[in-house]
């Protein structure tokens, strides 16, 4: 007969989850803890583990394939927004992108919310811990014995035609080559690394092994239960969208990422009183910040067509054969940088209306904006390329975006996608940080070294090709056709808010947060290592409540 009460769940087997729950069960064997997933188990899915076949993922049956709300500032375009549904989340549909992030960012996390275990100081135990990393000169950074294994270009043996190229157009623009971007400060042009093995996906659920744990997929969870206790709120269990209860001894922690954890935080009665209102949710708590304060990532790609495809520079090509490419994303280069002072002032000024030298946006140069160029370029629509070795594609993203959105009900059916508002575009800031990076990469790809290889932009109809002397209203117009999520969304259930440094939720005993959701404001890097981590320290945290040590 099935257990329908368990010590501790965990609502998402994603990457925070699958973390907490097999950390709790190796600290404990004879706790009972429930891991509730949406989605499936894909640990033998034929297209998970390869390179070549990430991309038919998203959209797949092992994607919630969310859309935004129109957007105000894109002209009023909706977005795809993927996010995994499978036992390991994130980790099943991702391109693998292993960067922690800059260490000012954590810092600003830590400064915040007041507690230095969010510094990256106070990370940094946790990401050595998650790590079997690639190159260990540098074992104060890097961890050699944690469950994740890395690799970069060269360790996976990948020696990509442009890779020189691509790199001195970079350097005729004034990009210095920096040899670990991985170590706190990524300002500069690194080699890309993946959390790939020999090339092959790692799933969360494989690397931090489940034994002894109950896994319950394709089981959706429609809200926590509360009760009142001594005059305080408890989480006692969670209720499934088949009406089905499952009851928590010590703890309920919702794992089931930014979009989904104020939802289902919302239909618990948790929220702002008259979001609840408007669907007659009776409110339990009154936390006015759930589903605000969210953030994403925000990138513009762009297709660049190649002096001499015949050469066999880029995907589709006859000639691109090395059976080594197939080992991950065919890039050599992330470039990040940050943005010339006096035009992020004013643009600070824009916004806010005043600024002094101690903003946190000024105090030191911030990580703003990641720039790729990947050795493959096609579209299905405006414009239509194929993809058949003539061009490559690059994306700008701006990292620390100040625009602020909303995650709301859109009924209270669990099942019904949330309404997702990332605002994207909003601030001045992120206008001139996005013109800034648009205008670098047309400088280094304008530039002699550049036209060394690259013809021109294949811009889309009734577009102008983009150049370093463009106008904002040009690249304004060409952000709002082709503006998008690079796909790092946080900040919807956020530390300091939501959630105390401790990740419980405030006014209700028994319940935590561990996921994205919690980040405060953004981190300029690429967010699975940044929860990877975080579920670690999370553990630790937990263990030590419940008793467990560390």
């Amino acid at each position: 007969m099935e257990n329908r009460n368990a010590d501790v769940i965990i609502v998402g087997g994603g990457i925070a989850g699958c973390v907490l729950a097999s950390r709790l069960q190796q600290r404990n064997s004879t706790l009972k803890v429930l891991l509730i997933e949406a989605g499936l188990d894909v640990t033998d899915h034929p297209l998970v583990p390869f390179a070549e076949t990430a991309p038919l993922l998203q959209g797949s049956e092992l994607d919630w394939n969310y859309t935004t709300v129109p957007q105000q500032h894109l002209d009023g375009r909706t977005c795809v927004q993927n996010s995994g549904k499978a036992l390991g989340g994130g980790s099943a549909i991702n391109v693998c992108g292993w960067i922690r992030g800059d260490a000012n960012d954590y810092d600003a996390w830590a400064t915040l919310v007041g507690d230095q275990r969010w510094s990256y100081k106070g990370f940094l135990p946790y990401f050595r811990k998650t790590e079997h990393y690639h190159n260990i000169a540098n074992l104060n950074e890097h961890g050699d014995a944690g469950p994740i294994y890395t690799q970069s270009i060269t360790s996976s043996g990948r020696i990509y035609p442009l890779r020189e190229q691509v790199q001195g157009a970079w350097a005729s623009a004034g990009v210095k080559g920096i040899s670990d971007a991985n170590s706190g400060s990524p300002q500069g042009l690194s080699q890309l690394v993946e959390n790939r093995r020999d090339g092959l996906r790692q799933l969360a659920s494989v690397l931090y092994p489940l034994a002894g744990v109950q896994v319950m997929t394709n089981a959706l969870v429609k809200l926590v239960m509360l009760q009142r206790q001594h005059n305080r709120l408890k989480a006692v269990g969670v209720e499934l969208a088949d009406e089905s209860i499952y009851t928590a001894n010590k703890m309920v922690i919702l794992s089931a990422g930014a979009y989904r954890t104020p939802q289902i935080l919302l239909l618990s009665g948790i929220g702002p009183a008259a979001e609840l209102a408007l669907h007659c949710i009776p409110q339990r708590v009154d936390a006015p910040d759930v589903g605000r304060n969210f953030h994403d990532h925000f990138s513009v790609a762009q297709l660049w067509k190649l002096r001499s495809p015949e050469n066999g520079h880029a995907a589709g090509s006859p000639l691109w054969k090395d059976p080594a490419y197939s080992k991950g994303v065919p890039l050599d280069w992330v470039v990040t940088q940050s943005v010339p002072q006096d035009g992020l002032r004013g643009a600070i000024v824009a916004d806010e209306g005043t600024v002094s030298d101690d903003h946190p946006l000024l105090i030191r140069p911030r990580s703003f904006m990641e720039s790729l160029l990947v050795y493959a370029g096609a579209s299905q629509a405006d414009p239509i390329v194929p993809l058949d070795g003539t061009h490559v594609t690059t994306t700008v993203a701006a990292l620390l975006p100040t625009s602020r959105g909303t995650i709301t009900l859109a009924s209270t059916d669990p099942h019904a996608a949330p309404l997702i508002d990332p605002n994207y575009y909003a601030t001045e800031i992120d206008r001139y940080v996005m013109r800034t990076g648009l205008r670098k990469l047309a400088q280094v790809l304008g530039s002699p070294q550049g036209q060394a290889f690259i013809v021109n932009e294949t811009a889309p109809d009734g577009y102008e090709p983009l150049h370093s002397k463009s106008t904002d209203e040009e690249i304004d117009a060409r952000v709002r056709k082709s503006g998008k999520t690079l796909h790092h969304p946080g900040g919807s259930a956020a530390m300091g808010k939501v959630v105390n440094s401790s990740l419980e939720v405030i006014g209700v005993d028994a319940l935590m947060v561990v996921d994205a959701s919690v980040l405060p404001a953004p981190i300029a890097g690429h967010y699975q290592a940044c929860v990877y981590a975080l579920a670690e320290q999370a553990a630790d945290i937990l263990g030590e409540k419940l008793g467990m040590g560390v």
